[in-house]
């Protein structure tokens, strides 16, 4: 049976069509998946954006101790992620109240990062708080579904940081810039 030109024309356009709409959905299923488009992230990780992706921060122990000086410690006098400097940082976390997750800076000492929490004054017999002084101001912004997009007010200068939880002794540690080699 022959085909008139208009229908061979007709039926060219028609495959054409459906070609590209499988190549489109190829393009789709096939595209590299952002942290986003892969799920839910999971709740109460704090996670940094690297371009388009939101990529997980390890949660570590911060045990809480000391006499004089008390405070929470991290193992290691860097954390091993390490952050580009000189730029602004954007975190995110989800299901959880943002607020409760406040921003720190560490001090390295020795082979451990730490975060004052207070002074104690065994001869007044009181404790004088100073986590407030580590603490770094930071904007929190609703993000996609029930996520919050965390930035620090200021670009973070080079050195050691972390996310904890208000009433945790987890951290969420990262540091910024390249770690300096003492000679």
């Amino acid at each position: 049976m022959l085909m008139s030109a208009q229908t061979r024309h007709t039926n060219a356009r028609k495959n054409r069509f459906i070609s590209l709409l499988l190549q489109a959905g190829l393009l789709v299923y096939l595209k590299p998946a952002h942290a986003l488009d892969s799920g839910p992230l999971e709740v109460g990780v704090v996670y940094y954006a690297n371009g388009p992706d939101f990529i997980a921060i390890a949660k570590e122990v911060a045990p809480q101790s000391g006499r004089h000086n008390y405070s929470a410690r991290v193992k290691g006098a860097h954390a091993t992620l390490r952050l580009p400097a000189g730029r602004p940082q954007e975190f995110r976390v989800c299901g959880v109240d943002p607020s409760r997750y406040k921003l720190f800076t560490f001090k390295s000492e020795g082979n451990s990062r730490a975060v004052t929490i207070a002074k104690i004054n065994v001869w007044i017999g009181g404790a004088k708080s100073t986590l407030s002084q580590s603490e770094v101001p930071v904007t929190i912004q609703p993000s996609d579904g029930d996520c919050f997009t965390i930035t620090p007010k200021e670009v973070l200068k080079e050195g050691e940081y972390g996310f904890s939880p208000a009433g945790a002794e987890d951290a969420f540690m990262f540091g910024v810039g390249e770690v300096k080699q003492i000679k």
